[in-house]
C-alpha cells in the first residue's frame, strides 16, 4: 500500500473504522444539501396537526375550509382602541409588519394602494406593527404615508393566534372574509395587483 493511500485512509477515517473516500464523502454532501433543502421548504404544521400554506403564493381557502379569525383587541398606534369584530361584515386585510423589516417597507406603498382603491367595496385594511417600538413604527406609517390603522403588538403576540401564518417570519398577510374567517394567507411580499385581485373577488362575488 502507498504511503499517500495509507495517509488517506489515515485523515479519512472514523473512530470504529468506518472508512469515507471521496465518492462517499460527496455523496453525504448531496444527501446533506437535499435533506437541508427540503427542511427549508417544509411548512409548520397548525394546532390540528395541518400544514400551512406555503410561502411562494397568495393561498386561497374554500368557504367550507376557512376557519374563523381570532378576536383582535387592542390599542393602535396612536393610542385609540381597536375591536377587529366591530369591521364584521367586511373584507379585511391584514398586514403583519415591523419598521426595520425592509420587505415590509417595500409592500407598504401596495398596501396603501388596495386600501384605496378598494375602499369603496367596503374593503378595509389593518396593520398589525409586532416587535418594534412605537416611535419607529410611527415614523414608517408617517413615512409612507399609511392611511389605514395598525395595531401596536410590542411582544408579537397576535401573530400565535393565526395558526395559518408563521410567527417567526415577516411580512404576512392574512385576508378575512364578511363573515370574520380567514380566506387567503401570503406568508411573503405582497403586490397590488394580486392582493388587490384576492380582495376584489371575496367583496364581489361573495
Amino acid at each position: 500500500m502507498s504511503y499517500r493511500l495509507q495517509e488517506f485512509r489515515a485523515v479519512h477515517q472514523l473512530p470504529g473504522g468506518t472508512l469515507f473516500t471521496r465518492r462517499r464523502l460527496a455523496a453525504c454532501a448531496i444527501v446533506a444539501v437535499s435533506l437541508v433543502a427540503a427542511w427549508c421548504l417544509q411548512q409548520p404544521n397548525d394546532a390540528d396537526g395541518q400544514a400551512r400554506p406555503a410561502a411562494t403564493a397568495i393561498v386561497q381557502f374554500s368557504p367550507a375550509s376557512r376557519q374563523a379569525a381570532p378576536a383582535l383587541t387592542g390599542h393602535l398606534l396612536d393610542n385609540s382602541a381597536f375591536r377587529l369584530a366591530e369591521w364584521r361584515g367586511s373584507v379585511v386585510v391584514i398586514n403583519f409588519w415591523a419598521s426595520w423589516c425592509a420587505p415590509c417597507g417595500d409592500e407598504a406603498p401596495d398596501l396603501q394602494a388596495v386600501a384605496e382603491a378598494t375602499a369603496g367595496l367596503g374593503v378595509r385594511v389593518l396593520g398589525v406593527n409586532v416587535n418594534d417600538d412605537r416611535d419607529a413604527a410611527r415614523k414608517f406609517v408617517d413615512s409612507y404615508r399609511l392611511t389605514y390603522p395598525s395595531l401596536f403588538d410590542p411582544a408579537g403576540e397576535i401573530p400565535l393566534t393565526f395558526p395559518a401564518i408563521s410567527p417567526r417570519t415577516l411580512p404576512n398577510t392574512v385576508v378575512l372574509d364578511q363573515a370574520g374567517n380567514v380566506a387567503a394567507v401570503a406568508q411573503r411580499k405582497v403586490t397590488r395587483t394580486e392582493l388587490e385581485a384576492t380582495v376584489r373577488a371575496l367583496a364581489v362575488t361573495e
